[in-house]
């Protein structure tokens, strides 16, 4: 009876969306963009949603890396991730969960990464997967978290264009991370 009523007091949906681009850069300079996680700052700018990725475990990034994302530090706004996929240079996936305190949501977040050569370009390709858990009262406010997510994908895949086309021949000081994976400084 209580499972019921939790069941039934928290509601669950599902929220997806694809992000394409051509981008004039080959699909290797995209594929060390997005997997560079450390040194996403280079081309991916501060937001209210994110501002680094840190504690990047192990590091250059592999299948199973652990990642500290978000607003590391900042509690409530920060969340741990696992990269689920790695096959250079044509794909890579991440999962994370995120806490929405306020809401007494839970976001759970797939994204996959497609990147693929075509017509002297590279399509790339983001599939963003949302599987949203909260209570019914707040169910008015899942636009507001949708609208939210989507602009913050929307601006990563603007970010990774304009930064591949200015660096179309590679990427300059890869593998550098910006931050030592463990540092929270």
């Amino acid at each position: 009876m209580e499972e019921t009523r939790r069941q039934i007091a928290h509601a669950t949906s599902q929220w997806h969306k694809l992000y394409t681009s051509k981008v004039a850069a080959p699909p290797a300079v995209l594929f060390e963009l997005l997997s560079d996680m450390p040194n996403y700052g280079r081309w991916l700018p501060r937001s209210a949603a994110f501002a680094q990725t840190t504690d990047v475990e192990p590091y250059p990034v592999q299948l199973g890396s652990r990642y500290h994302d978000g607003i590391p530090g900042e509690p409530g706004k920060d969340w741990w991730g696992t990269v689920t996929g790695f096959q250079p240079p044509g794909s890579l996936d991440f999962h994370h969960t995120i806490q929405v305190s306020q809401l007494k949501a839970t976001l759970d977040t797939h994204i996959h990464y497609s990147i693929e050569h075509a017509d002297g370009s590279t399509q790339v390709t983001r599939w963003a997967v949302l599987d949203i858990a909260m209570p019914i009262l707040f169910r008015p406010l899942r636009p507001l978290i949708i609208r939210s997510f989507d602009e913050e994908n929307a601006r990563t895949m603007a970010a990774v264009k304009k930064y591949a086309e200015a660096h179309p021949d590679g990427i300059p000081c890869t593998r550098q991370p910006s931050r030592q994976a463990g540092s929270t400084t």
